[in-house]
This record gives C-alpha cells, structure tokens and sequence, in this order.
C-alpha cells in the first residue's frame, strides 16, 4: 500500500493503518531499534509504541515521507528506553552520540541556536560526502551500527571504518566551527 494512503487511513482513524504501517515497516522499525537496543524484546515493544505514537500523532501532523517520521519516533522512543535502563551506566548509544559531543558547542542552549540551523548544517555537511562515506557516517550515528558491523555491511575493515570515521568527525567540525556551532 502507498504511503499517502496509509497516511489517509491515519487521518480516517482506521485501524488497519497499524496493519499496513507494520506490514509495510515492521521489520525496518525493529531494525532501527534493535541498533539502538541491542535486544530483540525492547526492539519489539518500541516498535509497537511507535505505532501508538503514530496513531497519536496523525491527525494533525501529516508526514511527508512516512518512513522516516516511523523512524524517527522509533529512534526517539529507542533513545528513551536506553536513558531509562541507564540511568547510572553509559550505554552503546550513550557513546555512539558521545563521539560527535566534541564537534558541537557543549551549551547551545546558551547560544540560543535553532536545531533547525544545526539540522541545516549537518545536512550540508553529510550532502559534501561522497555516498560512501555518507552511507558510513549515517550508519554509525543515525543506525548506531557498531564499527564493526559497519565494516560487515560494506566490506572494509573494522580499522578503515574507525579511521574513515575520525576523519569526517575532524571535517565535520571544521564545517561546524565555520557554522558557529563547533567548540
């Protein structure tokens, strides 16, 4: 089924929008979570309280691209789940995002700076990438892939993807610090 129609299905309060939502997404939902989780029951119950918070959120928002609205209210729930499990320890994602703590200012708040323009930012940064390194950057930090399972799925070794990595975190604060955002 196409997205508009799921969406319209939302809009309808039909609930064979879940149906489709998780016959369509499922698998790529729990993929999302399961990255950020590292289990496959939380991965479960976060997919499925995103389809809640889809349910919840349309009307009045109507996502133009459904996939990644799916995706980013599984990332954000994901997120959550790991704050609360860890309250007292550091966890996998806690550290993925660590790695780019260094690029950005540590007090934006201060600076009254618009995620927004940060988002701008990023994005102009990630469009200077070559696809590979794009594909690279995106799976260690949106998809929270391990370096190893990033050399896995595109057949370099856990070494270069660190190295590769290193590198476009020095770039990307570079780009940043001409941004205003970097430290």
């Amino acid at each position: 089924m196409e997205d508009e129609r799921i969406i319209d299905l939302y809009f309808d309060r039909d609930e064979s929008a879940i149906s489709e939502t998780k016959m369509k997404y499922g698998a790529y939902l729990t993929t999302v979570a399961y990255n950020i989780l590292r289990s496959n029951e939380d991965s479960e119950e976060v997919v499925l309280d995103t389809y809640l918070g889809a349910w919840n959120a349309m009307p009045p928002e109507k996502p133009s691209l459904l996939r990644v609205f799916l995706a980013r209210i599984t990332r954000n729930l994901s997120f959550k789940r790991v704050e609360y499990a860890s309250a007292k320890k550091r966890e996998h994602s806690d550290a993925v995002l660590d790695e780019l703590e260094e690029c950005i200012t540590p007090d934006l708040t201060a600076l009254e700076v618009e995620a927004r323009e940060l988002s701008r930012a990023l994005n102009g940064y990630l469009e200077s990438l070559s696809n590979f390194d794009c594909a690279v950057f995106l799976a260690r930090y949106y998809y929270c892939l391990t370096n190893a399972e990033i050399g896995e799925k595109y057949g370099v070794s856990e070494r270069r993807v660190k190295y590769l990595l290193s590198k476009m975190r020095q770039k990307l604060k570079v780009k940043l610090g001409e941004e205003g955002f970097a430290v």
